[in-house]
């Protein structure tokens, strides 16, 4: 049997290679192991540090004002990421110019920046050189209107993206993105003009992967609904269970988080230590750090 004319050789060894890669990704969808999944899974193919979610749309075609909104991040330090992503979202998506190419896009597309070219020198400062971050790479990929996006980004012990790199990642995108989507709908982020900048259920998501916490879907459906304010009776009532089976699945997932009450949730979630402190521009600017050599 032969293969048609428009059919694409792969060997059986490169159909394995992406199949275990991806396998794991698609199993993990709306669990908090999606984002260390697919981190690993990206790792495999292209080395990065950390990769995060974001998704972006115009709301206004007149003014071209837009959203943008964090579904998630990963890296190894994952108590580092979270704060730093948190003041990326609180302070600089907005004036971000990347994120203007991000919500326009209208087709897949590749983008790449390397943080010596960024003139905001507080965003530089306290997000990318606070990480250690030196190149990023950014694939978009529009859907109904909303486009999702994957940065996969590189501290200084990697040089800058190669061209093969880029288009490996680009590749990959195409089939990751869509996943993300699917991930993003599965734990129930709102897309509503109305609610925070980073929602609950990514607070939640975020927290559960920052601690490495692995809750079933009914345990971390029933917190994501505590977070966003839900009664028990609502839960019960919105997936068809009784109240005392809600509170069998939240008592299950309090052990897991080391919490004994609601209360206790939202303070894990939402809650920063005195220990926790945020690196200002002044102490950025004093640390003097220097440029990473881009080859």
């Amino acid at each position: 049997m032969t293969a048609s004319p428009s059919s694409i050789p792969l060997s059986v060894g490169q159909l394995a290679a992406l199949s275990n890669a991806l396998g794991p990704v698609v199993d993990s969808a709306g669990s908090s192991r999606f984002l260390g999944q697919l981190f690993d899974c990206v790792k495999q193919f292209v080395d990065c540090d950390s990769l995060h979610l974001q998704r972006a749309r115009v709301t206004s075609q007149e003014t071209r004002a837009r959203r943008i909104e964090w579904i998630g991040s990963y890296a190894p330090d994952h108590e580092n990421l979270q704060r730093t992503m948190e003041t990326y979202f609180g302070s600089f998506a907005d004036r971000d110019p990347l994120n203007d190419r991000v919500s326009d896009a209208r087709q897949a597309e590749l983008i790449h920046r390397s943080a010596q070219t960024i003139e905001d020198t507080e965003l530089r400062c306290l997000i990318y050189d606070v990480a250690n971050i030196h190149d990023e790479c950014i694939v978009v990929r529009p859907s109904n209107g909303i486009a999702y996006s994957l940065s996969t980004c590189r501290a200084r012990r990697l040089p800058a993206f190669s061209l093969y790199e880029l288009s490996v990642l680009k590749h990959l995108g195409q089939v990751l993105l869509p996943l993300a989507e699917l991930h993003t709908r599965m734990v129930g982020v709102p897309l509503d003009d109305n609610i925070k900048r980073i929602a609950p259920a990514d607070a939640l998501q975020a927290y559960l992967t920052r601690r490495s916490i692995l809750l079933s879907s009914r345990e971390a459906s029933v917190c994501s609904s505590f977070v966003k304010g839900m009664t028990t009776l609502s839960i019960a009532e919105a997936i068809g269970v009784k109240e005392s089976t809600v509170e069998t699945y939240a008592k299950r997932a309090f052990a897991k988080l080391g919490v004994n009450s609601r209360r206790g949730l939202l303070s894990a979630v939402h809650g920063v230590g005195a220990d926790e402190r945020l690196v200002t521009s002044a102490e950025c600017a004093k640390a003097q750090i220097p440029d990473a050599p881009l080859p």
